[in-house]
């Protein structure tokens, strides 16, 4: 990878019918799409659509786009490789549930001069954007080193380092996902204000369409996609600890199904009848499903019922990994250095804040010349945004073992312990082994 605007989108892969040596995943969707009307077996339907692959395409237009049966296209996979893209457009590309993506980790390599010069910055001041990059990839280079000579392993120091780099840096990653994600993917893409954006929705559209024309028709944006991509400034948030709990669900939302469950009923008994049990009462009927949790185990989908809402007000470096979490809802806000900076303590115990601040003046520099959208790429990973977050229960245990264990990063694992608190706190039978569970154990208080 190297500098500059050299956006790449392969296409690696897609399913095909391999029994019927098919060329387009399109015929896979054509056949299943006729198993609910038609009682023939599937392997006939699958050799029917893959040799006459013209009426296979004709059957999805009209059952996908014509009928809006849409999980049609969800028996087409797409494999892309996405490269010197920048780490703020992987942002919005990450922003979609139903994708899978593996990126090039900050944390694990060393990086040397990747960046993307965005479409936004003018002809007129590139040399100058030039220079801020290089003055701030030196000063990451700087951090490293100073790490190193302090005593930090070489990849604590690259950890610590990288909350200098710009998200102008470049990466590249794999990802995987539907046809009926794609369509969606591309369109809103289309709509985003930066152009860097817009054109991977562009390039993914030309990777796959010749592939399969007959599941990508709804390209055009539409107001929704648009206002997807507005994000407001934070204003003054009143955080303490930059975290708070906004809505909370207590013991008896999951504990109503459990005695529902125990004593049957309806629900709505269950959950009149829940403040009236004993405490022992209470506690037993979640040890009975706690108890028996093994380390790896998903909780039982009573937990889906209850939520936590929290607002918290994350670094760059954070928020990559929260993004990851994508059964969740996240509302985020623009990059604002009204914020402030995240300092990881190996800075501040080696007196290495003088090259966050160095950082920070370039950022806020360009702040004043760019558009506030073009300017969020020579933000660092240090500086922060408010992200409103919303999980149900069973995904905080997911994310208790993930961002609790001790070999998760530490920005993220302060972040997941102070929300894990407060979840503690609202409902603390439901919540009871989220804490263990992030250092691998299961055991219910």
């Amino acid at each position: 990878m190297g500098e500059g605007n050299s956006l790449e989108v392969r296409l690696a892969g897609f399913n095909t019918d391999a029994e019927n040596r098919s060329s387009t995943p399109e015929t896979l969707s054509a056949a299943y799409a006729r198993i609910s009307r038609d009682p023939r077996p599937i392997g006939l339907l699958r050799r029917e659509a893959a040799s006459e692959m013209e009426r296979a395409r004709e059957s999805n237009r009209r059952i996908v786009f014509g009928y809006g049966h849409g999980s049609v296209a969800e028996h087409a996979f797409f494999n892309f490789d996405l490269l010197d893209l920048s780490r703020l457009a992987a942002e919005a590309v990450q922003s979609f549930r139903l994708a899978s993506f593996t990126e090039k980790s900050q944390r694990y390599i060393r990086l040397e001069r990747d960046w993307v010069i965005p479409e936004e910055v003018p002809s007129a001041l590139r040399d100058e954007w030039t220079a801020s990059l290089e003055g701030l990839f030196g000063l990451y280079g700087r951090a490293c080193r100073a790490l190193e000579e302090a005593g930090l392993s070489e990849g604590r120091a690259r950890e610590d380092a990288r909350y200098l780099l710009p998200l102008a840096t470049s990466c590249q990653m794999g990802m995987s996902l539907n046809a009926r994600e794609l369509e969606h993917m591309i369109r809103r893409l289309s709509a985003h204000p930066l152009a860097e954006v817009r054109q991977l929705s562009s390039q993914l559209l030309d990777s796959a369409e010749g592939v399969a024309p007959s599941l990508l028709r709804h390209l055009e944006p539409v107001a929704m996609d648009h206002l997807a991509w507005q994000h407001p400034e934070p204003g003054n948030l009143e955080l303490p600890g930059d975290v708070a709990l906004v809505r909370g669900d207590d013991d008896g939302v999951v504990g109503a199904r459990l005695l529902q469950r125990d004593r049957g009923g309806s629900l709505k008994t269950a959950r009149h009848g829940w403040p009236d049990l004993e405490s022992d009462e209470k506690r037993r009927l979640f040890r009975n499903v706690l108890g028996s949790l093994g380390p790896y185990d998903a909780l039982p989908r009573e937990w889906e019922l209850a939520c936590f809402t929290f607002e918290v007000v994350v670094s760059a470096s954070a928020y990559a990994q929260l993004k990851r979490h994508r059964m969740s809802t996240q509302l985020v806000s623009a990059y604002s250095p009204a914020l402030g900076i995240r300092v990881p303590s190996s800075f501040a115990d080696n007196g290495l804040e003088g090259l966050l601040e160095e950082a920070d003046a370039i950022s806020q520099a360009w702040g004043q010349r760019l558009d506030d959208r073009a300017a969020e790429y020579m933000f660092t990973n240090a500086h922060r945004r408010a992200v409103v977050v919303r999980l149900n229960a069973r995904e905080m245990y997911h994310f208790a073992r993930l961002r609790l264990d001790s070999h998760a990063q530490w920005d993220i694992r302060d972040l997941a312990g102070r929300m894990v608190d407060l979840a503690v706190a609202a409902a603390p039978l439901t919540m009871a082994s989220a804490a263990a569970r992030g250092s691998g154990g299961a055991s219910p208080r």
